[in-house]
């Protein structure tokens, strides 16, 4: 009878091994999707606005695919403190002193920088979010700067120096150079800088120039540096907004530079169209 009892017992442990198995892989199975991740890098146009109406989460809800939001206000490709002193929050958060971060899988740069410098509630909340993210399995890093390049008048070039990360070309080809080396299978797209009015001085971004040239000028040059490196790239620049008109700012942004509702809509819309032709 005790016999009887203890492989009666033994079954049941079979089972609910074996069970516990099918279960594992059904539910791994079942989450296999959910492992793609992807960030956003960005400026303010990205950062400004977080949550569902934001373009990141607009993306995400229409493909599906998980994205953290890595989007800083006051941001841009390049480092933009011409006195090199490379000690300011917004060259902290620059995208050429992000990847180095992204690439050792250590923010704590950024960290102690919000620390000493207070920054947005949101920069906080964003660098937490990437110290917790497995950059080995982030399989879309999708790049928005530009505009503050332009803004900031950060060169387009310097001829002695490709990778010089005071211009913009330079630090576009440092970015994409430290990820591809060590994220090879991460894939990457640009997006343009968006069209943007400067209300003051009733002027647009095809006749203000900050002194690095006109904005068209970072697009174009963006443009050349992703097809170099065999990079895909989203041009939001031409043909998402209309232009024809000065009084349009009204229509698409909050400033005449910054997206409002209709203007993050356009720019979520063609991403998520991109992704989906392009998956």
């Amino acid at each position: 009878m005790t016999g009887k009892k203890n492989r009666g017992a033994w079954y049941w442990c079979a089972a609910a091994v074996i069970f516990g198995l099918l279960l594992s892989v059904s539910f791994r199975f079942w989450q296999a999707p959910q492992t793609v991740q992807a960030v956003f890098f960005g400026d303010s146009i990205i950062a400004n606005h977080r949550g569902e109406d934001s373009v990141a989460d607009r993306v995400r809800d229409l493909t599906g695919i998980p994205i953290v939001n890595a989007a800083f206000g006051g941001s841009a490709m390049a480092r933009l403190d011409q006195e090199r002193h490379a000690s300011t929050r917004d060259d902290y958060f620059s995208m050429v002193s992000l990847v180095r971060s992204f690439c050792s899988d250590d923010f704590a740069p950024q960290r102690q920088i919000t620390y000493e410098i207070p920054a947005k509630e949101y920069f906080d909340e964003a660098v937490r979010e990437l110290d917790q993210m497995n950059f080995d399995r982030t399989e879309l890093m999708i790049l928005c700067y530009g505009m503050n390049d332009y803004h900031g008048g950060a060169k387009l070039e310097n001829p002695e120096d490709p990778y010089d990360e005071y211009t913009f070309g330079g630090a576009l080809r440092t970015v994409l150079r430290h990820v591809k080396s060590s994220h090879p299978a991460c894939r990457i797209i640009l997006v343009s800088p968006t069209y943007s009015w400067y209300l003051g001085e009733e002027k647009n971004c095809e006749e203000k120039d900050f002194g690095g040239g006109v904005l068209a000028d970072y697009v174009q040059l963006e443009k050349r540096i992703a097809e170099e490196n065999g990079i895909e790239m989203i041009d939001v620049y031409q043909d998402l907004y209309e232009t024809d008109s000065f009084e349009n700012w009204k229509k698409y942004t909050e400033d005449g530079i910054h997206p409002n509702e209709l203007g993050r809509e356009l720019i979520s819309k063609k991403i998520a169209a991109y992704l989906e032709e392009r998956p």
